[in-house]
């Protein structure tokens, strides 16, 4: 869950933000998958066209992928 001032900030930049795990040491790995959840979890509760931009859309223009 976002703190109303994360959301806010969120919602009034939207564009400004990716998201992106950090596993540059082999024993991140074990938990990806509850990274990515918390990720999830927070981003649903976001407007949609929000939460595509900050978990796919911004970075993805960065490398030219739609």
């Amino acid at each position: 869950m976002l703190c109303p001032e994360w959301r806010a900030l969120l919602l009034k930049y939207p564009n400004r933000f990716v998201i992106g795990s950090d596993t540059w040491v082999n024993q991140r790995w074990q938990y990806y998958d509850e990274l990515m959840q918390g990720y999830r979890t927070w981003l649903g509760g976001l407007p949609p066209e929000v939460a595509r931009a900050i978990g796919w859309d911004n970075a993805a223009g960065w490398f030219g992928l739609k």
